[in-house]
């Protein structure tokens, strides 16, 4: 009897050490590390980080891309071909006052990495980025769906 509750105790603190530590960390979301394909890119959103924001009435997010180009030819690509759209359904662009942001031409076969920083208001929990580039029309529906990280 003694052992069977030994065991017992051992398995609900295994079980709630296991819960404790799936809630620490990072908030996960759905499409961080899901690659989608437009325009001979592959783009992979790779993370979501929360950055700090001079207006108090927004929050400054950093997503980091890689961009593959599959295509033959070389293709540009940078944070501005992005956008957040928010619950509203409000489109907001990519934030232009970090020198920080990616973009450059990709050479075929070559892959480019780097972070595009965004300000959206402090209200949102999940946001939907958009590949939307300037450049070029694409017909693809090209979008990820991300939850915010907490502070």
């Amino acid at each position: 009897m003694k052992k069977k509750k030994i065991w017992l105790a051992l398995f609900l603190l295994s079980l709630v050490s296991i819960l404790a530590m799936s809630g620490c960390g990072k908030t996960a979301s759905d499409d961080i590390g899901k690659t989608r394909v437009a325009n001979n890119l592959e783009i992979t959103l790779a993370d979501i980080q929360l950055k700090i924001s001079n207006n108090d009435k927004k929050q400054m997010i950093q997503l980091d891309f890689a961009v593959k180009n599959t295509g033959k030819e070389e293709a540009g690509a940078g944070a501005g071909d992005f956008v957040i759209q928010t619950k509203d359904g409000k489109k907001h662009a990519m934030y232009g006052l970090n020198a920080k942001n990616f973009g450059d031409e990709i050479a075929a076969g070559k892959t480019l990495k780097g972070p595009g920083f965004y300000e959206i208001p402090t209200d949102q929990k999940e946001v939907t980025v958009i590949y939307e580039p300037y450049s070029q029309e694409t017909t693809e529906n090209v979008t990820w769906t991300v939850t915010i990280p907490t502070k």
